[in-house]
């Protein structure tokens, strides 16, 4: 099996790889398409963070996540 790890900036990829992970660069209010291209299953464990207000939190924990879905 063959993980990834989808990352925002390109710091973070490190972490990843020393996790055991490839890293994928992308971002969640951006086109994802190519980042979860012929993925078996995708786990969703990001978050818009505790600074952000409601709509923040709709548009990512909610909308991105349905987006990432239909992918």
């Amino acid at each position: 099996m063959t993980i990834y790890g989808m990352i925002r900036k390109e710091e973070q990829a490190q972490t990843i790889k020393e996790l055991g992970g490839h890293p994928i660069l992308a971002d969640l209010e951006g086109n994802v398409d190519k980042a979860v291209d012929n993925m078996d299953a995708i786990i969703f464990a990001a978050g818009s963070g505790p600074e952000t207000g409601p709509d923040k939190t709709t548009a990512v924990d909610k909308n991105e996540a349905i987006k990432l879905v239909s992918c």
